[in-house]
């Protein structure tokens, strides 16, 4: 899949803006910091994926003072077929947002996945160790893309959710009786059913070529494996829709305490670990790079084997963060890929093989 152009009106610090990529399969945005080429790219995000990887609120992405903004852009498949991909929100007279496809209004389950997309930030340095809602986030933009079965079950899950939490603060404040929670407990437990065993298929997949991936970047441990953490161990559809309603049963007196439903898909989390040693405790930096890396090369292949596609890969001034031979590496398994990457200094690694975009472009 390659994106051929991209339109922005009234996005960020961008009143008007055009861009055309060309035939190079790596371009690269060159600029000082401030200059605006980390905006392109979420924009970019936002056309595929209709969320900032900044995780900024749609009325942040409106420049000053303007009301709405528009992301355009044109696709390829690479079978050769072109699409107009198009995202307009707007903040008055109320706030909604739309997405088209050649002009037609679309469905969201319907839009995500139709230009599929990895971002790789430099927060991402830090999702070994950082919060596990960065982790859920990343699975849950991987599995949007592939099944509308998944996005439509996580939508849902989440309205849910803030309904049943409202109901909590109800209860305490004795508006409600806790009775009043079994029917958003049951909906909680089938949706979490669903994001679940997506989940865990999502990471037996991932696993099969874990290994091969991070040796091939250097490191050579005996063993690698993905960990999903979460209450229960059932693989089974009805049976982690008992053990999550059985959780959330349990909870519930805690549960009205604290205002907040304290078990679920949103609470789960996942590891990597080496030889049995979590990375998060007991890896290297290089060997945390070097597993960053592999992921992002899993994920990768994981969306092409999904939607017959290579994705397009947006690498914001990530390549600062790894040596040379990393770097390498990278652009080597990401040939025939669409890449587009932010930097402040031309890598030598890039100079021969890149088309370069000279920023500010205002």
């Amino acid at each position: 899949m390659r994106l051929l152009s991209l339109t922005l009106e009234s996005f960020r610090n961008y009143p008007t803006l055009e861009l055309s990529f060309g035939e190079e399969n790596v371009s690269v945005l060159l600029g000082e910091n401030a200059t605006g080429k980390t905006n392109v790219l979420e924009a970019i995000a936002v056309l595929a994926l209709l969320k900032s990887p900044r995780k900024a609120e749609d009325s942040d992405l409106v420049r000053w003072e303007q009301t709405h903004y528009r992301v355009k852009g044109v696709i390829r498949s690479g079978g050769g077929e072109e699409k107009a991909l198009e995202v307009v929100s707007q903040t008055l007279p109320r706030k909604q947002r739309a997405c088209f496809i050649n002009g037609v209004r679309t469905p969201l389950q319907q839009y995500i996945g139709a230009l599929p997309l990895i971002t790789f930030t430099p927060a991402d340095l830090s999702l070994f160790s950082g919060s596990p809602s960065e982790r859920r986030r990343m699975i849950d933009a991987l599995l949007s893309q592939v099944s509308p079965t998944y996005l439509q079950a996580l939508t849902e899950y989440e309205r849910v959710l803030k309904q049943r939490n409202a109901l909590l603060k109800a209860i305490r404040e004795e508006l409600e009786k806790p009775s009043a929670l079994d029917i958003w407990d049951e909906k909680l437990s089938s949706l979490g059913a669903i994001i679940t065993v997506e989940r865990l298929q999502l990471f037996e997949t991932l696993e099969m070529t874990l290994l091969r991936e991070v040796r091939a970047l250097g490191e050579k441990p005996a063993s690698a494996h993905f960990t999903y953490l979460r209450k229960g161990s059932a693989t089974k559809d009805k049976d982690i829709q008992k053990e999550i309603l059985g959780e959330l049963l349990k909870n519930r007196e805690r549960d009205c305490l604290i205002l907040t439903t304290s078990v679920g898909p949103h609470r789960d989390d996942w590891t990597l670990s080496f030889d049995s040693h979590e990375l998060s405790s007991f890896a290297s930096r290089g060997q945390q790079r070097a597993a960053l890396l592999a992921l992002l090369l899993l994920q990768a292949s994981f969306l092409e084997m999904r939607t017959g596609e290579k994705p397009l890969l947006l690498l914001d001034d990530v390549f600062s963060e790894f040596d040379e031979k990393h770097r390498k590496a990278l652009l080597t398994a990401l040939t025939g890929n669409q890449v587009l990457i932010t930097a402040t200094h031309l890598e030598e690694s890039l100079r021969k093989k890149a088309s370069v975009i000279a920023c500010p472009m205002v």
